[in-house]
């Protein structure tokens, strides 16, 4: 009778474990404010200037200054996501998210482990690359290629003043892929694995002042994502139930 109430309960977990549940997403349209994020170095602040989500809302998160930095724990892992954002490209020439993954619980805590970043960026660092300003940039810091690239796939979308949408989407494998505009802009499939628990936004150093606005900030899991977490507890559950047989 345990082992049918332990088994009952780790299943319940998985179902409850599943993406379609929105207690392991996140959203944020700054429209209650801006407390569900950390400020780092300079604050981002809540500002009425711009917005885009939701339709006829009235607030962003405005960076002013290239130190701005804020950061959100996100309290559960993830290896397969999409990280969605919409950034108003104005006079910054640095303002982009990152999704992080950290050896311990959250940000700074323990090692920083990998980055991936998608938005505006001054210059590139990936080998081969030509830093192209008409173009979006992103970073991959852990893998078989690793650094700032362009967003310059085919059809990708140039820059210009106003809002544009950025995707960050990692899949099964190593796959990571990056989109500007719901357009496929680079894509790489050796990155090095490793489950993601904080988002951030800005470069939390430097001098420069310019402005952007964030907003509609999304973070949701993939399926095979939790999906794993699911089969795992069920895997767990039938090897209780071994033994106690």
């Amino acid at each position: 009778m345990k082992q049918t109430i332990v088994l009952a309960c780790v299943l319940a977990l998985a179902i409850a474990c599943q993406p379609a549940s929105a207690q392991f997403n996140f959203t944020d349209d700054f429209e209650a404010g801006i407390g569900a994020w950390t400020q780092g170095g300079n604050p981002f602040v809540l500002s009425n200037a711009q917005n885009i989500i939701p339709a006829g809302g009235q607030y962003s998160a405005q960076l002013d200054y290239s130190a701005d930095f804020m950061y959100h724990n996100l309290g559960w892992e993830a290896d397969q996501f999409r990280f969605t954002f919409y950034l108003y490209d104005d006079t910054a020439t640095r303002n982009f998210g990152t999704v992080r993954s950290y050896s311990g619980a959250g940000y700074n805590d323990g090692t920083l482990q990998q980055i991936f970043a998608i938005g505006k960026y001054n210059t590139v660092t990936m080998p081969g690359e030509v830093y192209d300003a008409t173009k979006y940039q992103a970073r991959i810091m852990a893998g078989g290629t690793v650094g700032w690239f362009n967003l310059n796939g085919a059809g990708s979308p140039s820059r210009s003043a106003g809002w544009h949408k950025f995707d960050i989407l990692r899949t099964g494998g190593n796959v990571v892929n990056f989109y500007v505009d719901d357009v496929l802009s680079r894509s790489f499939s050796d990155t090095t694995f490793f489950t993601v628990e904080t988002l951030a936004f800005g470069l939390g150093a430097g001098t420069s002042t310019g402005n952007s606005w964030v907003d509609g900030v999304m973070f949701v899991p993939e399926p095979g994502s939790l999906l794993a977490l699911g089969a795992g507890l069920a895997s767990m559950a039938g090897l209780i139930r071994r033994r106690r047989a």
